[in-house]
């Protein structure tokens, strides 16, 4: 049982958020929910009395999918890989290049970055 009261979004969002962090962190139900409304408090405070949208997460969602389609390529298998994830073999490709560039590019410092704004 949530400790906020009503039925605003905030309220609503508390349980499953606590078992989100019940079942990721493996923590007891009383800690779960403490940080539940901790966090909901915190939105509250950032963002209370705004229009905010809140978007469906599409991005996080595939964002989650291609790295599982990285994980599970193998550099030879991108037919199983696309019937696996029920993607096109093209999306497999598109994927596998797009996370190698990214790794690439978290890894490598740049070799010339911007001056500091004292040295401009």
């Amino acid at each position: 049982m949530s400790t906020l009261r009503g039925s605003d979004l905030l309220s609503e969002a508390v349980e499953p958020i606590a078992k989100v962090i019940r079942d990721t962190l493996g923590v007891s139900p009383e800690l779960a929910e403490a940080t539940s409304v901790e966090i909901t408090t915190l939105f509250a405070f950032l963002w209370g009395g705004q229009v905010v949208y809140v978007p469906k997460g599409v991005f996080i969602q595939a964002s989650k999918l291609h790295q599982k389609i990285y994980d599970d390529f193998t550099g030879r298998n991108h037919h199983q890989v696309a019937t696996k994830h029920g993607v096109s073999v093209q999306h497999v490709y598109t994927v596998v290049k797009r996370m190698r560039l990214a790794i690439i590019a978290r890894d490598q410092g740049d070799l010339f970055p911007p001056p500091d704004d004292e040295h401009a």
